[in-house]
């Protein structure tokens, strides 16, 4: 989806492990990136592609490492949402500057956002979108991907669907197959 489309409904966005100012990024990237700056820029590229500035990304968790890079979200379109992350450990404060709201787990809609996964007793009905795992998603007893976890980390998405970003009609269409 492209933002471009001045008559589009606004739309809700999904993603984590920005991991803006993480020197060793491409460690766990290296199919797609191969420097912190290069994953800053590819990510920002995907935000502003399909990002417009009435919809809401909810961020789950590790944004960014440092305070040179957070003010960066102060340019990226939309309404912000942070899942604190493991390596959100700026002031709380700080990134109030460029997120509207900041939690450690949020119920929305028919899901549950978190960092990291969740303990399958707390879904209760709810599919568990998260980062922390980077290319681990979260498999069944069978060896199958648990279809009540989604791993929303960058890497994840570029490999599944091109963007490190995605909406909220692209994810119920994804669980609907």
């Amino acid at each position: 989806m492209d933002r471009g489309d001045k008559a589009r409904m606004t739309q809700v966005w999904f993603g984590s492990d920005l991991h803006f100012g993480h020197k060793n990024i491409q460690r766990f990237r290296g199919e797609f990136i191969s420097s912190e700056q290069e994953n800053r820029e590819r990510i920002k590229a995907d935000w502003n592609k399909v990002v417009g500035k009435n919809d809401t990304v909810y961020i789950l968790g590790d944004a960014c490492f440092t305070m040179d890079t957070i003010n960066e979200f102060g340019h990226l379109p939309g309404r912000k949402v942070l899942i604190r992350g493991n390596h959100d450990l700026l002031d709380t404060q700080v990134y109030l500057k460029y997120f509207d709201h900041v939690y450690g787990l949020l119920k929305y809609k028919e899901f549950w956002l978190s960092h990291a996964p969740i303990h399958p007793d707390e879904l209760r009905g709810k599919v568990n979108l998260h980062g922390h795992v980077h290319y681990a998603s979260i498999k069944n007893v069978a060896g199958n991907l648990d279809s009540r976890y989604i791993n929303m980390c960058c890497e994840n998405l570029w490999k599944v669907f091109g963007c490190s970003l995605i909406s909220i009609d692209q994810l119920r269409a994804y669980l609907k197959e």
